[in-house]
């Protein structure tokens, strides 16, 4: 359910599968293939396997908070929030936390996704199909637009009528579905508003993830080709548009202006080239057309966008976008254009705009309102 987006998500932003991660943070005591069969449910672990997942996690997780110069505080006080946390959702959300930079509404939504998921999974195990739709029914945070399909505008109560009527689970897929879909871009328009109040201080409110999501490209006739066209610059991937977005980001805090547009590749492979780094360098256009970009590499971008700046006088990369680019790219791209079984579905913006505004009334409203700056954010990027 959620957890398994969550997952996928993670897994992007990491580069490698979760028995690839949990191994890694076991410094290797616990191998992948071992990870992999519990995964698969073909073995358990055993205690002494939960000893060692309990301890390697968190001198990972020392030894990580470290390397970002968090002090011993703030280390303690995520620790203690990572022990609240119920499920994967909250637990990825909490990864994009920083000392400066808290996110409690995405937060609080992630772990009411957890506690829900787990409340489903218990009537899937039971075989009780009316208390899993009941259940639906009676939580009290899911509303209309949780329920509402933006392609066929179905609204809120006829999915609920079909689920009422369910008496088997394959009748239950598209409700499902209905709230992952929805209930990812509630989590997205949320953190949205939080980055921007948080991290983005100088900026008006502004759906800045917007400007992430898939699209065509907007200089294409389409109406003039007989076959729909498959140049190399036909599909902007969320990628490319987060290296976009990075980029006239870093010019602003250089040139304290937005630039007039986008600046071209060559300026994003010269930041690298600067910085050292030749490979990435070479295979920017590559991650430009979909491949995947992990936060590894998004930070050693962000660093090289950064160049004129002492390393202490540069903020941390912008993760929360990266985030949603992999939310993007998880939810509207699959394959690729290189192995030719590339499915790109371009969303319509309105769908995030409105889930984005929904947002805006909840958290600018009532003791805990965010607050926002007035500079605008740059046109075009929408």
């Amino acid at each position: 359910m959620f957890s398994q987006l969550s997952l996928r998500i993670s897994e992007r932003m990491n580069g490698r599968k979760l028995a690839s991660i949990v191994a890694q943070r076991t410094a290797r005591k616990l191998s992948e293939k071992t990870v992999r069969n519990w995964l698969g449910g073909h073995t358990t672990p055993n205690p002494a396997h939960l000893t060692l997942l309990e301890r390697g996690g968190s001198e990972w997780l020392e030894k990580h908070l470290k390397s970002r110069d968090w002090t011993q505080e703030d280390r303690d006080a995520f620790a203690r929030e990572l022990a609240t946390c119920p499920g994967f959702v909250s637990v990825q959300a909490l990864s994009l936390h920083a000392p400066l930079w808290r996110y409690p509404a995405f937060l609080r939504l992630a772990q009411n996704l957890d506690l829900l998921e787990q409340q489903l999974a218990e009537r899937r195990a039971a075989s009780d199909i009316a208390g899993w739709v009941q259940d639906v029914l009676d939580t009290p945070w899911l509303e209309d637009e949780h329920l509402h399909d933006p392609d066929s505008d179905t609204n809120a109560e006829a999915i609920r009528s079909r689920m009422r009527g369910a008496t088997s689970w394959k009748e239950l897929e598209f409700p499902l579905q209905l709230l992952i879909f929805n209930t990812q871009l509630e989590l997205l328009a949320t953190l949205d508003l939080e980055f921007c109040a948080r991290y983005l201080t100088d900026f008006a409110p502004t759906p800045v993830f917007a400007s992430l999501q898939p699209r065509l490209d907007p200089k294409l006739d389409l109406a003039s080709f007989d076959r729909f066209p498959l140049t190399r610059n036909t599909y902007h991937h969320p990628t490319r548009r987060l290296l976009d977005v990075v980029a006239c980001m870093c010019i602003a805090k250089q040139e304290r202006k937005w630039p007039a547009a986008v600046p071209p590749v060559e300026d994003m492979t010269r930041w690298l080239d600067m910085a050292g780094q030749d490979k990435m360098a070479s295979n920017l256009s590559k991650w430009r057309m979909g491949r995947t970009f992990t936060a590894e590499r998004f930070e050693t971008f962000w660093e090289a966008g950064l160049h004129f700046l002492k390393e202490e006088e540069r903020p941390p990369a912008p993760m929360a976008m990266l985030y949603a680019a992999s939310v993007f790219t998880e939810l509207f791209v699959q394959g690729s254009r290189e192995q030719r079984n590339l499915t790109f579905t371009v969303p319509d913006p309105g769908i995030y705009l409105t889930w984005w505004e929904r947002q805006y009334r909840v958290l600018t409203s009532g003791p805990d309102a965010l607050r926002f700056g007035s500079t605008p954010w740059m046109q075009g990027l929408g």
